[in-house]
């Protein structure tokens, strides 16, 4: 009697293990495509970083002494930079009052629902 009875729980406990064991074979294959999918999208990364790099270096701005420039050029390099300036500003108060409108003439659950708002009458 006492035989089955062990015969049963060695048997019970092979299963156990091995349905664990299993568990951990399946867990390490999925640990590993997981590994090679980061690696990829890592390496994507590493090249768009390395690809802005690039960008930002040609657009690098001019960092030069200018101590000995005749004023005129000074005057015209701070004019050109405020021209800049100004037109991101407006640019970005664009942006700000759509915004602000969308904000204004629509309440959350119409803009999480995606009803479009109505025509803004004299909002700015």
């Amino acid at each position: 009697m006492w035989g089955w009875v062990w015969t049963l729980l060695v048997v019970g406990a092979l299963v156990f293990l091995g349905w664990v064991a299993w568990g951990v074979v399946r867990a390490g294959l999925r640990l590993i495509r997981e590994a090679g999918a980061a690696g990829q999208t890592f390496a994507s990364a590493s090249e768009r970083v390395s690809q802005a790099l690039v960008r930002a270096e040609a657009a690098r701005a001019d960092t030069s002494p200018t101590l000995f420039d005749p004023p005129y050029e000074l005057h015209a390099r701070v004019a050109a930079r405020r021209r800049a300036r100004a037109g991101r500003r407006a640019l970005r108060r664009a942006r700000h009052a759509t915004t602000w409108r969308v904000w204004t003439t629509s309440t959350w659950l119409e803009r999480r629902r995606g009803v479009s708002p109505p025509p803004a009458v004299g909002i700015d």
